[in-house]
């Protein structure tokens, strides 16, 4: 207990000539909390304040600690609730007094509180499966529904155990539930869980749960695992590791059943394998192990392994087909000059190639109308070419009886700035060419950069696409046939009709959509020349001609 004390003392002096002296001094004014107390939470207790001169007002008040109902309050006698705590607490409560001639004193009271926690409940109920269970069943058990008998409290940890049964492999042992497989079992068997479950207070309560896991009719399970798609001259492993049996080793014996007969590392071991065999068409091999267990008891499955020849890759070859030494052309079995670009690659297998379309040597083109849709190889109207190597869909431009301007949008001879953009605006570099004025390269009226006629070919939703775009170095230069050396294009006429005359720009140079960095500047871009297949860091002020390209499904 603290006393604090103020007191008021009035004097009033009279004096009088030839009078006495008197003095009056009113009483000082005191007030007393009480002791000090130790409760319970949640049950009641009373403090009492005492002061004097009596007749005056008390007053309570929290100072500190846990929040209590009906304060501040009054009166001399107060019955309270201890509050609900999750640990020991101190609550300081403060008595004001105040006399009849307006003094005015404090005194405080400790109330030390004790937590009074009541031990949570634990709980195990099955949620899966539907009962019995069988081998391979997924098993959870729950403790969602434990609980804390505090009517504020809360569980906060959930700790699992296996007392008893075959050996489980469980992911987590601290979440609300705990989940198994059911085992591959001999006998029926008794598995015991144990739940232990903390509340927020720090009690602690455990339950444990029997369950029966019942036998299965086959004690052995040959598993030779998933059926498989690979290509020639892969190496294929066959796994049986993940057969079942209920003894604690087993053995494995594999045999081909069908197929190009291949040879196994080793036959007796549940993983083993085997290069694919040189495959021309698709082939399937299928495979059987057997599985036995300790006690001689077997069990046995099947693995199929299709085999596809092996590709040849996602772009274009040379379009070389001879071969050649210093001077003169030679055949290609020479010693002396070897792997060069006909006797290597999809060129030098042409003949064996299985072509969607058509094209020179290993090229493989497709014609399409308007919509996309493929036309026959024959077809002389056509408005773009897939090429079946790469996928890629290009465009076929119009043909040109005119210069720049007077031409239509597609126009062969239309040649444009190098002017792009992407999600972040303009790329660095970019140069937006005149618009359709008396020297202007192109006949839009946007500007004769490289963009706007990207978005207009876009808009028009052009061969069933809207995501045409200026090609990278490596698509464009997939289009070029060095077998076309010494002729004025080397695209082929057949499926890139309408190009443009050398004449009109001196060459035939065509935008990359790639900024060459010179480590200077950001002004030049990669042009290819298809009338000779260099290639040449371009200004981007300058004007070279386009064909666009989109990948089809995007």
């Amino acid at each position: 207990m603290k006393v604090l004390a103020f007191s008021v003392v009035i004097l009033t002096l009279l004096s009088a000539c030839g009078g006495s002296d008197s003095d009056d001094a009113s009483l000082a004014a005191t007030v007393n909390a009480g002791a000090d107390q130790q409760v319970i939470e949640k049950s009641d207790f009373t403090i009492t304040a005492q002061g004097s001169p009596s007749g005056g007002v008390f007053s309570w008040q929290r100072v500190s600690g846990p929040i209590i109902d009906g304060f501040p309050a009054e009166g001399a006698e107060l019955t309270i609730t201890a509050p609900d705590v999750k640990k020991d607490s101190e609550l300081r409560l403060r008595v004001n007094y105040q006399t009849l001639d307006g003094q005015l004193v404090s005194d405080e009271v400790s109330i030390q509180i004790t937590s009074n926690n009541q031990l949570p409940v634990a709980v195990i109920t099955q949620t899966a499966p539907d009962l019995p269970s069988r081998y391979n069943d997924t098993i959870t058990l729950s403790g969602v529904e434990s609980f804390d008998v505090d009517e504020n409290g809360a569980i906060d940890n959930f700790v699992w155990q296996q007392l008893a049964g075959p050996e489980l492999s469980v992911a987590s042992l601290s979440e609300q539930n705990v989940s198994f497989l059911h085992p591959l079992l001999e006998n029926n068997s008794q598995i015991t869980w144990q739940l232990t479950v903390t509340d927020d207070e720090g009690g602690v309560a455990s339950t444990e749960k029997t369950l029966t896991l019942n036998k299965t009719a086959d004690v052995i399970i040959a598993n030779a695992g998933d059926d498989q798609h690979v290509i020639e001259f892969d190496l294929v492993t066959l796994d049986a590791s993940q057969s079942q049996v209920v003894t604690s080793t087993k053995q494995c014996q594999w045999q081909q059943l069908s197929g190009e007969i291949v040879t196994l590392a080793n036959q007796q071991q549940c993983i083993t394998g085997f290069n694919a065999p040189d495959v021309d068409t698709d082939n399937e091999l299928a495979f059987e192990v057997e599985v036995t267990d300790t006690k001689g008891r077997t069990n046995s499955d099947t693995v199929l392994i299709k085999i596809s020849p092996k590709p040849l890759g996602f772009i274009n070859d040379s379009g070389l087909g001879e071969c050649f030494n210093n001077s003169q052309k030679i055949n290609c079995a020479s010693d002396n000059f070897p792997l060069q670009d006909a006797d290597v690659g999809r060129d030098s297998v042409a003949n064996q190639l299985d072509k969607a379309g058509q094209g020179d040597l290993a090229f493989d083109f497709t014609k399409l109308n308007q919509f996309a849709d493929e036309l026959p190889d024959d077809a002389t109207v056509f408005s773009c070419v897939r090429d079946n190597v790469t996928g890629l869909i290009w465009e076929v431009k119009q043909p040109s009886n005119s210069l720049p301007p007077a031409t239509t949008s597609r126009a062969s001879s239309n040649h444009y700035t190098w002017y792009l953009n992407n999600e972040t605006g303009i790329l660095a570099g970019s140069v937006a060419g005149p618009a359709n004025q008396l020297n202007s390269s192109c006949p839009s009226t946007t500007h004769c950069g490289l963009q706007a006629y990207v978005d207009e070919v876009n808009a028009s939703d052009y061969c069933g696409g809207s995501n045409w775009r200026v090609p990278t170095y490596i698509e464009l230069l997939g289009l070029i046939d060095y077998g076309k050396q010494g002729q004025t294009s080397l695209l082929s006429n057949v499926f890139f009709p309408n190009q443009p005359a050398v004449t009109q720009l001196g060459s035939l140079p065509y935008w990359t959509s790639q900024t060459a960095v010179d480590g200077t500047s950001l002004s030049q871009a990669y042009i290819l020349d298809m009338s000779d297949a260099n290639d040449l860091a371009y200004p981007k002020s300058n004007t070279a001609f386009v064909r666009l390209v989109r990948s089809p499904g995007e």
